[in-house]
């Protein structure tokens, strides 16, 4: 059976690769195929001598995803993907273009076990991890599609990345590599839900990528009606490590907070949660609030808050000092909005 090969550390490969190729020049020009010109194909690496070619193809998968989908909005260009893995999975990423910076929002899982109440993702039965590879095929895929630079990547898609540990942290490494993805700490955001051990691994492990955290709620009743599996912990360890993180990487934290109509979008949740982050010491300028209204999605029965209860809400925050900010839907009309991604 072939190996995949994004699946392998650049380490990994080179162990690989001494077998067929006892070169460094050579194996250093197969990296620079894989991840500097994003090749799809062993043959377009014209730099190799065929014969070393035909074995690479004969030993090695270099695609494993096949794109089965594609949606663009009339609104903002925002392209949806939808992928098929190797053994049938279907699930999505989103290429997210701004001039001179493109993002792309990519899974880390197929299903989400977390079933957040307002996410569509939280629909679809849990199924796997996705592996090492098949997290940055996603990136090499979709800059191939656009002919687009991909500088931004935020692990919002399918899934709750900190539940696929080993294998977030394997692509992390080749996406801020300088000789491979080359994508700067500053622009690299993980989401969770508050699985507070990952978390604390996380700035233990000091990739130093920014951290966004969905609270969502002001209290434990209110967020386990939003995030029935929260991994059982309470607002105050998950506050507490998002200051443990902020001080051990140096880099920015996002409170991420869904808007829904009149379960968390009064003026009173808005108080409480400006005393909620004086409390953990958490107004200042490393930390800022991403307030999103809810993306409809079928079957829920929640609906998105009027605009003055979001402006509202937001001006309350301001006024205690506190860096916030509205979150404009992108995709919203091909389901590739925030909570959008199960269909």
């Amino acid at each position: 059976m072939k190996k995949y090969i994004l699946d392998l550390t650049s380490i990994q490969l080179k162990a690989y690769l001494k077998v067929i190729i006892n070169q460094d020049y050579r194996i250093n020009q197969i990296l620079d195929w894989i991840y500097e010109k994003k090749t799809a194909t062993f043959e377009e690496f014209t730099s190799i001598p065929r014969d070393f070619r035909q074995e690479l193809d004969k030993r090695f998968l270099l695609r494993s995803l096949k794109i089965v989908k594609k949606e663009q909005s009339i609104l903002d260009g925002t392209i949806r993907y939808t992928f098929q893995s190797i053994d049938k999975k279907h699930f999505s990423a989103v290429f997210l273009p701004t001039k001179g910076k493109n993002s792309v929002c990519i899974s880390s899982q197929i299903g989400c076990p977390v079933m957040c109440a307002f996410c569509s993702s939280g629909k679809v039965k849990y199924t796997r991890n996705l592996t090492r590879g098949e997290i940055l095929e996603q990136i090499l895929q979709i800059e191939n599609d656009t002919k687009e630079k991909v500088s931004g990547i935020l692990f919002m898609g399918m899934g709750e990345p900190t539940l696929n540990y080993n294998n977030v942290s394997l692509a992390l490494s080749s996406i801020l590599s300088k000789k491979e993805f080359a994508i700067g700490k500053r622009h690299i955001t993980l989401s969770s839900v508050g699985n507070v051990t990952a978390i604390k691994k996380l700035a233990d492990d000091n990739f130093g990528i920014r951290l966004a955290i969905s609270l969502h709620a002001t209290n434990e009743k209110q967020r386990k009606k939003i995030i029935p599996n929260n991994f059982g912990f309470t607002i105050e360890e998950i506050l507490n490590v998002g200051k443990y993180y902020l001080k051990k990487t140096k880099s920015r934290l996002t409170i991420e907070y869904i808007l829904i109509k009149e379960i968390n979008d009064s003026s009173a949740d808005a108080h409480k949660l400006a005393r909620l982050l004086k409390r953990y010491d958490l107004i200042n300028q490393s930390v800022q609030i991403n307030l999103i209204p809810f993306n409809p999605i079928g079957d829920v029965n929640f609906s998105v808050p009027t605009q003055e209860a979001i402006l509202k809400f937001k001006n309350i925050l301001k006024l205690n000092g506190i860096t916030a900010n509205i979150r404009q839907a992108k995709g919203a009309d091909i389901g590739a909005a925030c909570g959008q991604l199960g269909r």
